[in-house]
């Protein structure tokens, strides 16, 4: 059903240091994963230059209606698959002409939650059913996918610095826990896909908006008979809404398809991302975000709070389709990433971040009437690997580096062996299960010991299963029911310990910071009034233990983000989407999310939070969306978002008001004989309506507030050749 992209680190050519290489047990360790994917790549190659059986040239066109969420297609209409799941094709994503961030693609998705866009610094954070909420910065909790190839690390923390997001095919969003799918982090999945385009193509996006933002995009593919190259170039440059919130990243892609035989793809890519400047406006009390929403925090200003990042990234995946019945998908990944930053303190204010993150994952799916006569099995197996050297370093004023504070080696390290069976068991009914064993280690190498030595590891086994079964009805509506885990280890900047911090010594892991657990109960129920009329609703509730929740020390002066557990946290809520095709014309979209996530047994130093709302999440969040697409290439495109109170503490002290946002755009497709124009032209925020585009979940004094920008434009031109 759904593929396991599974990451995995490869670290069989990695350079280590002597103090590193005295530690025999753990390169032991990291031998073992290396010889695991060494006989991963070999396996395949020997089956794929294995000789070929004689199959017709149209094997791989499957006659039967297919859907391909994440991964390998199954034989099944998606109607009928036992779990929630937003899908957006590549005729709505074209809606978005310029896009900079997730959220302008997924606002409208019922259960997902997007804040944080217009700080780069941080990232936008992506809560799916409030799974991610409470990441103090970037995306937590949940797994993102670009071509099955994950841009989510082994410790749960996702990428999302080299998303390319022109030129999509499409976005799939799977709500809700799968572990036994995913493995880490895997409260909600996105599958992000690119256009493969076949022919000769030549893209140009010119785009120019408020805040001083631009951005040009160049795209060019070459088809030669079995290989096809693609190339891509972008740079965005924006001076921001708020004061200190400037942004630049300059973006290469690059893939060639080499169809070998009618049997066997190989799909290579390359991308390396410099962003040299990403300031961290950072966050306002109440009252300043009401009376100055530009400002920027002083204290961010005073020390240049921002970050650069510098990445490469390489990866190949094989498809090898066996016989009919049959098939081998591999993929291997490696991310190389140089990553600094200032913060808004001194001690321990600047990062400076070498990263490596290798993974291998080799699955195996059948069709074989094996128990069953309409059945589906996936086997698969994946290992991991990241790497990260970290050293920071006081932070003084002006953004000036000072002493060294702390240095430390970090490894994780993640094996896993999956299964996933999909059957018909009889015409209406179908039926799913996966399950999933993972062993994720983590380990500390302390290398700044004039505070003595802070080295360690922790270990961890999960197995993970999921259950799920639909039945259509005799009129042709689906009505399902799911049962899922998920678990979630801490990161590595969730693990820092904030025993050693208060008594001013660097380095270590929090000994006391457990993994997140959850199971997921869901119902649903998918349907129409007419063909142009349909509507899906789901309802789930979902029991979380430990849950991963931040706090900051009372330390003006050292203001680090440290996590611990909740002993209880329960998520119940109600996701309803409806569409309706009213003309040839014109079209509505609706959804509606309510969320109600509550504390049961929460009770730390700072208090007893039990039957509090978990912050970070509004409880009421709704969208409505109109287009006019006329038979001319002119479309118009209106879209009304809601969003609820949000408290912003443990506490529910204070909460960010609720507000509407309204965006209206156009577009004109002028096709000519050799080239086609788009003119493209959107207003955000049509009402200049006051909103908290992010917050800081139980920030120090009370600086909670991220306001988002006023009224702002963004005119598009687009060439095709």
């Amino acid at each position: 059903m759904i593929n396991y992209c599974i990451m995995s680190r490869l670290g069989i050519f990695k350079q280590v240091s002597s103090m590193e290489r005295s530690n025999i047990k753990r390169i032991g360790n990291r031998l073992r994963v290396q010889y695991t994917l060494f006989l991963l790549f070999t396996s395949v190659c020997n089956m794929t230059y294995a000789s070929e059986p004689a199959i017709n040239e149209n094997t791989l066109e499957n006659t039967v209606e297919t859907m391909t969420v994440f991964g390998e297609p199954l034989r099944y209409q998606p109607k009928v698959l036992p779990h929630a799941y937003s899908y957006l094709d590549e005729a709505e994503l074209a809606r978005v002409a310029s896009p900079l961030t997730l959220s302008e693609y997924l606002n409208n998705s019922p259960g997902v939650f997007i804040q944080g866009g217009q700080n780069f610094s941080q990232d936008e954070r992506i809560s799916i059913r409030g799974f991610g909420a409470q990441s103090s910065f970037g995306i937590r909790g949940i797994q993102i996918l670009v071509d099955d190839i994950p841009h989510t690390l082994p410790d749960g923390q996702s990428q999302i610095d080299g998303l390319e997001l022109h030129n999509l095919a499409s976005i799939e969003v799977l709500k809700g826990p799968n572990s036994a799918l995913y493995g880490n982090s895997s409260g909600g999945v996105i599958n992000i896909r690119t256009q493969q385009s076949d022919s000769d193509e030549l893209k140009l996006k010119l785009s120019q908006g408020s805040f001083d933002t631009h951005q040009a995009y160049l795209y060019a593919n070459k088809n030669l008979d079995n290989v096809n190259i693609g190339v891509s170039a972008k740079h965005t440059k924006k001076e921001g809404y708020r004061d200190h919130s400037q942004f630049e990243t300059t973006m290469l892609n690059g893939h060639a398809d080499w169809q070998v035989s009618p049997q066997w793809l190989l799909r290579f890519n390359s991308q390396w991302l410099d962003s040299p400047q990403a300031q961290d406006p950072g966050g306002l009390t109440q009252a300043q975000s009401q009376l100055n929403p530009e400002s920027a925090r002083d204290k961010n200003v005073e020390y240049q709070a921002g970050e650069q990042v510098q990445q490469v990234k390489n990866t190949l995946s094989s498809q090898y389709q066996v016989d009919e019945n049959n098939s081998v998908n591999l993929q291997l990944y490696h991310y190389d990433k140089d990553f600094s930053n200032r913060l808004p303190f001194e001690h321990g204010g600047q990062v400076e971040l070498a990263r490596k993150f290798f993974g291998a994952n080799l699955q195996y799916a059948t069709s074989l009437p094996l128990l069953f006569d309409d059945m589906q099995l996936i086997v698969g197996a994946n290992v991991q690997q990241q790497d990260d050297f970290r050293q920071r370093y006081d932070n003084h004023p002006g953004g000036e580096r000072g002493e060294l504070t702390l240095a430390q080696q970090e490894f994780i390290e993640s094996s896993a062996l999956y299964t996933q069976l999909t059957t018909n068991l009889t015409t209406h009914w179908l039926f799913n299960a996966g399950v999933r064993y993972e062993h994720d280690r983590v380990e500390v190498m302390d290398e700044f010991l004039g505070d003595n030595n802070q080295s360690g590891d922790k270990s961890w086994n999960n197995t993970s299963v999921n259950l799920g079964t639909s039945y259509q009805l005799a009129f042709g509506d689906v009505i399902y029911a799911s049962f899922s885990q998920s678990f979630q280890l801490p990161t590595t900047t969730e693990l820092a310990n904030p025993n050693t911090a208060l008594a001013q010594v660097a380095g270590g892991f929090n000994p006391n910071l457990a993994p997140e657990k959850a199971n997921n109960y869901e119902i649903g129920y998918r349907g129409q009034f007419s063909e142009e009329q349909i509507y899906d609703i789901a309802v789930f509730y979902i029991d979380v233990t430990d849950a991963l929740t931040p706090f900051y020390n009372d330390d003006p002066d050292n203001e680090t983000t440290f996590f611990q557990n909740a002993g209880h946290l329960v998520r119940q809520g109600v996701e309803l989407s409806t569409v309706h095709q009213l003309t040839d014309t014109f079209s509505l979209r609706n959804q509606y999310s309510y969320s109600d996530f509550t504390f049961k047994d929460f009770s730390t130093p700072q208090g007893d939070f039990s039957d509090k709302q978990q912050p970070g999440v509004p409880k009421h969040k709704a969208s409505s969306g109109l287009s006019y697409q006329s038979g001319s290439g002119l479309s118009v495109n209106a879209d009304l978002l809601y969003v609820g109170e949000r408290y912003v503490d443990n506490a529910n002290s204070q909460s960010a008001t609720s507000y509407w946002l309204t965006n209206i755009g156009a577009s004109k497709i002028m096709e000519f004989e050799d080239v086609s124009f788009k003119l493209s032209f959107i207003v955000y925020n049509l009402f200049n309506q006051y909103y908290d585009d992010n917050i800081r979940i139980n920030a120090y004094g009370g600086r909670y507030y991220e306001p988002g920008p006023e009224q702002q434009f963004m005119f598009t031109l687009a060439a095709t050749l």
